[in-house]
């Protein structure tokens, strides 16, 4: 049965799980954490190789970390040198070269659960996860006990649309490490998608786990908001900052159809924040659709 959202004057009913999901990629520093023991909320497109060959001299001389690692690898070509290096494009985000790099460390270790690890991620954030549960399942079996992979098994999985096994496999990842504030967040919002009644008590814990995070913050909102208490969800988007819990509001309010009030908490973050775009397309964009409403009735 579907659950209704509720305010004082207002009954709607929850979107569906997809709605939900654009819902919350929608909001400020929100949704899961999406990496092996980190957010990473904007995934990347795949870097072409052109591109990389003129910006990797660039790197490779400025870059003092990535230097070093190609250094090493130079003199001692082995899995570890090019798990390193591999490791070094990824946080620049020149994924190919990292996807490279770590392919090129499971030919030489095929029993590396991290560089599987890293293959399965990498294929998630260029927008093919399918192409990356290979590796996430090779990278489980390899470390059973890895609450990492579980976790980046269960982003994969999530990715696809395979929510409930998502959900499981972030629990694995829980029982590993029950302290995981990736794993707990990750669930969190696992559970939000699902419609399930205790997402609530399962944000609080990801909160408690990681009380500075402004996405378990803001998943714990969104999970308020589904469980129709957008007092306490405003409550928690304002712990991250008020042009925030204005803009994320407004956002709430898109999805309950009430574009009025939207366009209200998007104007109030625009004074906040007049120089954002982002703020002023759904100011914009609130306020077309509240006339267009009106003009109906």
């Amino acid at each position: 049965m579907m659950l209704a959202w509720r305010t004082a004057t207002t009954a709607w009913r929850r979107p569906a799980v997809a709605a939900l999901a654009c819902l919350a990629a929608a909001l400020l520093s929100a949704c899961a954490a999406r990496g092996g023991s980190r957010a990473s909320t904007a995934p990347v497109g795949h870097e072409r190789a052109a591109r990389v060959s003129t910006l990797s001299p660039t790197l490779e001389s400025f870059d003092e970390r990535l230097s070093q690692a190609l250094l090493v690898l130079a003199s001692n070509p082995g899995a570890e040198a090019h798990r390193r290096v591999a490791g070094e494009y990824s946080r620049l985000r020149i994924l190919d070269m990292a996807h490279e790099h770590y392919t090129r460390a499971t030919d030489l270790d095929p029993k590396d659960p991290a560089s599987f690890d890293a293959l399965a991620r990498i294929w998630r954030d260029w927008g093919t996860p399918h192409l990356g549960l290979p590796a996430a399942y090779r990278a489980v079996r390899l470390a059973p006990k890895s609450a990492v992979a579980a976790n980046t098994l269960g982003t994969v999985l999530e990715a696809t649309g395979q929510l409930r096994l998502a959900r499981q496999w972030y629990a694995q990842a829980i029982a590993l490490e029950p302290d995981a504030a990736f794993a707990l967040n990750n669930f969190c919002y696992s559970l939000i998608l699902l419609e399930q009644p205790d997402a609530v008590d399962a944000c609080r814990r990801a909160v408690a786990a990681a009380p500075q995070s402004s996405v378990a913050r803001n998943n714990l909102g969104l999970a308020y908001a589904a469980a129709g208490d957008l007092a306490k969800a405003r409550e928690e988007f304002t712990r991250v900052g008020h042009a925030a819990a204005d803009y994320n509001m407004g956002i709430l309010h898109m999805a309950m159809r009430d574009y009025r009030a939207a366009a209200r908490q998007f104007a109030s973050a625009l004074q906040a924040n007049p120089y954002s775009m982002r703020i002023a397309r759904r100011s914009l964009q609130a306020r077309v659709a509240a006339d267009a409403q009106e003009g109906t009735r």
